[in-house]
Formats: structure tokens, sequence, C-alpha cells
């Protein structure tokens, strides 16, 4: 009623009023609640709030435990590549055929020696002839009987010289049957330095697939480590579950990769193991260190390193040494194509000799004949046409290997001189890389710790930094395999097969 009183009324003035009073009501009722939940925290022991999720901890620094992991990796006593090559050519199964083949090679130029010696023969004959009538009438009266011998005796021998073919035909024979020696002595000689390059790539390959197997282990046990905390983190809701499952997809990633790499190192072990006759079950271990600094050959020009190569090369000396050999052939060949003189001679004794007339049953007579022969045949013509025909494809035949030889040796040169460069080149990059991929994993370590950077990107970095260990290795590698190609291409390892 006061307020009519005091002229106070109006209707909007009125609700001004009662919102002004609904607002103090409301603090008052937040102010007493607040007291009251303040004298209930007082009454009672406080219970201890949740703790934060764990900021996940910072892994190890990678760069000393991996390089002790790659000082396991190597021993003292372990296989290198050259001992490699020496074992393999010791059980390569080309070399025993080479050998082999020299057996035969010398059991050929024997024999051709031996046509030089003269056909000698002898033989000794006893014969029994029927009984005939041995009379002989003579017209007038009278008759003459013929001594009858039943059983004949003899003993002859004989001796042939081919005359002409002492000058024409067995020297070029014997020189082709002793070139054909040499070949398959030098063929020897290559299978064996074949087979002590492919131990060396072969080992070569081995180390390689060794340390990617190592390097996959390790990226799989940090993207483990790290998919750890990112759980611990998702749960907590503090990363997404879209990061969670990214690193999930890295871990099935690496155990993919270390799977395959896995299984190819035992391929590559298992074929190390063929080359140099390794039982299965044996361990080997890498005795090479391929950390070491390698230096690098200098490139020479093309025709230089060609002309070495056609001097140091065994393979080029095989196909040189073959043609030689079959240009010798040809050659006696043709003796073939004139007439040939031959010197005989030939001694009997036998009973009833027939150059003596009027012996006696019991009697025994020697005699003999000598004399020369010249001779010729019209097929021994003929088929030494088709002979010098069949002999000259064959020699066509080597000198197209011996071209294509030639091309494919400045083929391998260039490349291996290229391999050399591109692997140098790799090797300083590589270097460069991985400086770079070190420093950016222990800058987004630290960042983690200063809450900075996610997990997320520290198993990038992890990544990266694995892909650049990878590739420098790669690079010392293939530099080694290329200086082996460079090595074998020039023919400047030929000194290990003798």
């Amino acid at each position: 009623m006061h307020l009519y009183r005091l002229g106070l009324w109006r209707r909007g003035t009125h609700d001004a009023f009662v919102r002004r009073m609904t607002q103090r009501f409301r603090r008052s009722m937040f102010l007493a609640a607040s007291l009251l939940a303040t004298s209930t925290a007082i009454a009672q022991p406080k219970a201890p709030a949740p703790a934060p999720p764990t900021k996940p901890a910072a892994p190890q620094a990678a760069e000393d435990t991996f390089e002790k992991d790659l000082d396991a990796l190597f021993s003292e006593g372990g296989l290198t590549a050259e001992q490699a090559a020496a074992r393999s050519i010791k059980s390569s199964p080309t070399v025993r055929r080479s050998v082999a083949d020299i057996e035969v090679a010398i059991a050929q130029a024997e024999q051709a020696e031996l046509s030089r010696v003269p056909r000698i023969g002898a033989s000794f004959t006893y014969t029994r002839l029927s009984d005939v009538d041995s009379a002989l009438v003579i017209p007038g009266g009278g008759s003459f009987e013929f001594p009858v011998f039943l059983n004949t005796y003899s003993a002859d021998a004989n001796i042939n010289i081919n005359l002409s073919d002492y000058v024409v035909r067995y020297p070029k024979l014997i020189a082709a049957a002793r070139l054909g020696e040499e070949v398959a002595r030098v063929s020897r000689r290559s299978s064996e330095v074949n087979a002590g390059q492919d131990a060396r790539i072969a080992y070569y390959e081995w180390v390689r697939s060794k340390l990617q197997v190592l390097i996959a282990q390790r990226q799989l046990a940090q993207v483990r480590s790290t998919l750890g905390q990112i759980r611990a983190l998702a749960e907590a809701q503090r990363v997404s579950r879209a990061d969670l499952m990214r690193v999930e997809s890295n871990e099935a990633v690496a155990e993919q990769t270390l799977t395959q790499l896995t299984l190819l190192q035992q391929l590559r072990e298992e074929q190390l193991r063929i080359l140099i006759d390794e039982p299965a079950g044996t361990p080997l271990s890498i005795g090479e260190d391929i950390r070491k600094d390698l230096a690098a050959p200098m490139a020479s020009p093309i025709d230089d390193a060609m002309k070495t190569a056609r001097q140091q090369r065994l393979d080029f000396k095989v196909l040189d040494t073959g043609i030689q050999a079959k240009e010798k052939q040809r050659s006696a060949e043709k003796a073939s194509n004139y007439p040939k003189l031959t010197g005989f001679a030939s001694a009997q004794y036998s009973n009833p000799n027939q150059r003596f007339f009027g012996n006696s049953d019991a009697e025994f007579n020697f005699s003999w004949a000598a004399g020369l022969q010249l001779s010729w045949t019209l097929n021994d013509t003929l088929f030494a046409k088709t002979t010098d025909h069949r002999l000259r494809g064959e020699t066509d035949a080597l000198r197209a290997d011996r071209e294509s030889l030639d091309r494919g040796a400045r083929v391998q040169i260039i490349a291996a001189q290229q391999a050399i460069e591109n692997a140098s080149k790799a090797l300083t990059t590589s270097q460069k890389g991985l400086a770079a991929a070190e420093e950016g994993y222990r800058v987004r370590r630290e960042l983690l710790n200063a809450e900075r950077a996610t997990a997320v990107e520290l198993v990038d970095a992890e990544t990266d930094l694995t892909r650049a260990r990878i590739t420098a290795l790669n690079a010392r590698v293939d530099l080694r395999v290329a200086i082996t190609q460079l090595q074998h291409a020039v023919g400047n390892d030929t000194s290990s097969a003798k």
C-alpha cells in the first residue's frame, strides 16, 4: 500500500523492481549453497583428485643402441667376401666340370700326338687245307706230282707311314689339339673367376639383407613402444582415434616389412651357403664391416678400360684361343684334298713261303717287301669339304661370340663405372640425409617432452630415420658391389683364380 502512497505505482517500474528482487534472491541462494558445500568439505576428509594422463616418456636415444646392434652384427672372425670367393672356387660344380673338360682335352691332345706313330702290325696265322689230287698228267705219257702242304704257318709284320701327313697334316692337328687343351685350362680359370664373382655378389646381398632385417626389427620395436603410449593417451582422450589407428597401421606395415625382409634374408643366406658349400645349421657371421670407408677407383677412359679387359679377361682368351684351334683344324683337313704318299714295309716268316719254290713241308722261310704308294680317294676329298664347312661355321660362331663379348664387356664397364659414381654420390647424399633425419628425430623428441609435438609426429620422425639408415647402409653396399663388378669387367680379379 505504501507504493501507492508514495506515488511509485507504474507498470514498468513495478516489473523492474520484481526483476531486481529475483536476482538478489538467486544470489543469496547460490551463496548459501556455496557456504554449505564449504562447510561439508571442511567437516569431511578431502578425496584425492584423479591423476591426469601421464605424458608419454621420450624414447631413449636411438643412435647409441642402433650402433651397438650394428657392432654386434659384425665380428672379427666372420666371413668376408674374399673368403666366400675362395670357398666357392673349391666347391663350384662348374669348376669341377671344367676340370673334366681339361681331362678330355688332354686325351685329345695325346691322341693327336700318337697319330704320328707309324701303323705297325703283326699277325700269326695257321691254316689247314683240304687234301686235293696233286698229280699232273703229261701228254704223251707220264705224270708229275706237286707237293701239297695241308698245314700252313705264317708270321707277318708290317708297317705303314703316311709320309705326306707328317709334313701337311699332323703338325696342324697336334697344334690344334694343344690349343684345345689350352682352351680347357683357361676355361677352368675363367670358371673359377666367375664362381668367385658370384660368391662376392651373393655375400654383399646377404649382408644387405641382414642389415635390413636389423633396421626393420628396430623400427617395429619403436613403433610398438610409441603405440602403447598412444593408446594410453587415447584412453585419456588426449589424442584422437584417427591418430591411434594411424599408429596401429604403421605397426602392421612394420610387421609385414619385417616378415618380408626376414624371408629375403633367409633366401640370401641359403644362396650363399650353396655357393660356399656351407652345411645347413652352421651359423654364419659377417666379418667385413661395410661401415668402413672405401675409396672408389677413378673412372678411366672406356677405350683404355676395354684394352685392359681384352688383355686380362679370361673369357676373351678362351674365345681367341678357340678360334686359333679351329683355324688349325681347318688347315689340317685340307690335306685330304691332295694325294697321300705312304711308305710301307712288311716281313713274313712262313711255312710254306710263297716266295720260295720247292721247299719241304717242314721248312720255314723269311721274306720281306718295302715300297711307296701315292694314293688319292674321291671320298676323302668330299668328306674333307663337308668337314671344312662345319669347321668354318664353328669358327664364325666363335667370332660372333667374341664380338658379342666385346660389346657386352663395354656395356659392363660403363655400367660399373656409372654404378660406382652413383653409389659414391648416393653415399654422400645419404650421409646428409641421415644427419638431417637424426636431427629431426632429436628435435621431435624434445618437442614431445615440452608438449609441443605429438607422438604421431615422433613416429613419423622415427620412420624417416629408419629410411635414412637403410639408404645410408645400402649406399655402402652398392659401392662395394659396383667396385666388385668393375674389377670383374676389366679382368682385375683373374689373379684370384691362379
